[in-house]
């Protein structure tokens, strides 16, 4: 009963606080959407960077916590598709790491590979290697390289299964999924119906109907990462990534093999 009643007081906060609020701070212009259906759309502009968020949103207290999609707050988003041209072989292409020190590593089935030769910042890459299929990847999104020694220590490890065929994949970067993982740490303060923001009351503008619905149907159909997408022409479909709680540690010898350690 008490759950119950819990659950219909959110409900009645979540019709009574839906709406478009400016929460703009100096020179960070900053839009909120809040919708009855616990969706919401967060969008800001600092320096040359665009940060948007949404997922869904909840009332506990005086707070308002927000919840991004999971794919937010991935550091990359792996799509793949069947290409007949890759026979009996596998093909990954991404996007080097910011960073020098950082590595991209895929296990694929039981066998771990990589790029072995050093990349500058956001340099194409693509790795091809023998294999007839695969039934599970994972994807060890960001590895530190441990001063000037072979081994990388992992920092978050993702694995999806792969549908039967796909031997083509693509990763698309999620530069700034860190930011977006401080804004769920980062719950707005209630007073009563009021939303409080850098100490500021933030004024609840009405949402009208069509906004509503497009941002519904926007956040549902995948938002910034689609559950599918063209690349060179061809059609990719998005693989679902879990993240994992092991981090092996990665060395990478001297004749390419990979091995690991925990």
């Amino acid at each position: 009963m008490v759950g119950q009643q819990s659950q219909e007081n959110s409900i009645n906060n979540s019709k009574t606080l839906e709406g478009f609020y400016d929460l703009s701070q100096m020179e960070m212009p900053t839009k909120l959407y809040l919708l009855d259906n616990n969706l919401f759309h967060y969008y800001a502009i600092f320096g040359s960077v665009d940060l948007e968020v949404y997922g869904t949103y909840s009332i506990e207290g005086n707070e308002i916590k927000l919840q991004p999609n999971k794919e937010l707050v991935q550091p990359y988003i792996l799509y793949a598709r069947h290409n007949n041209q890759l026979k009996d072989s596998i093909s990954i292409n991404y996007i080097s790491p910011e960073h020098h020190r950082e590595k991209v590593f895929f296990k694929v089935d039981q066998e771990w590979v990589t790029n072995p030769e050093v990349t500058g910042s956001f340099e194409e890459v693509s790795i091809k290697f023998k294999s007839k299929t695969i039934k599970d990847i994972k994807v060890n999104l960001t590895a530190s390289q441990l001063r000037e020694t072979p081994a990388f220590n992992t920092v978050e490890l993702y694995s999806g299964e792969v549908s039967e065929g796909y031997n083509e994949f693509i990763m698309d970067n999620n530069r700034f999924y860190y930011m977006r993982k401080r804004l769920a740490k980062t719950p707005l303060v209630l007073e009563g119906d009021i939303i409080i923001s850098d100490g500021k009351k933030r004024l609840q503008e009405p949402l009208h109907e069509s906004d509503k619905e497009a941002i519904t149907k926007y956040i549902t159909k995948g938002g910034i990462f689609p559950d599918t997408t063209i690349n060179r022409g061809n059609e990719f479909y998005k693989i679902d990534l879990k993240k994992e709680d092991s981090k092996p540690l990665l060395h990478l010898l001297k004749n390419g093999e990979i091995k690991e350690e925990y």
